[in-house]
């Protein structure tokens, strides 16, 4: 297992996979260079999938979610999967009330259960 530390987020590598812990409000200049750290990473370590860890997110608007959803075009770019995880109710609720379309991305409550998402489709 390896970690690595960002401004508002960290990643660590478990089970052959990416997981990102964002934490909170993420500058555009810090969320640039998770881009940067989190695709370098995904190739470098030839890593399938990937799980987004919300659990330390309270508030999320519109313009963080999609540049999260980023992240997640970015590794099915480089054919990883990516499970989101860990949305608490109101950020839940915010988007299904927002009405975007989220069919694409794969959420599950529980970290156990994102790797057991990805353990299936590996």
């Amino acid at each position: 297992m390896s970690s690595h530390a960002l401004s508002g987020a960290s990643m660590t590598e478990v089970e052959g996979c990416l997981v990102v812990t964002l934490q909170g409000d993420i500058s555009d200049e810090a969320f640039t260079m998770l881009y940067q750290e989190f695709s370098q990473r995904l190739v470098a370590n030839r890593l399938s999938g990937a799980v987004l860890d919300f659990s330390g997110v309270q508030v999320l608007d519109l313009h963080e979610f999609n540049r999260v959803r980023g992240l997640s075009q970015v590794a099915g770019f480089l054919g990883a999967e990516v499970v989101f995880v860990a949305l608490a109710p109101g950020i839940a609720a915010f988007l299904a009330q927002a009405d975007i379309d989220i069919s694409d991305l794969q959420f599950c409550q529980h970290m156990e259960d994102a790797f057991a998402t990805l353990a299936l489709h590996r």
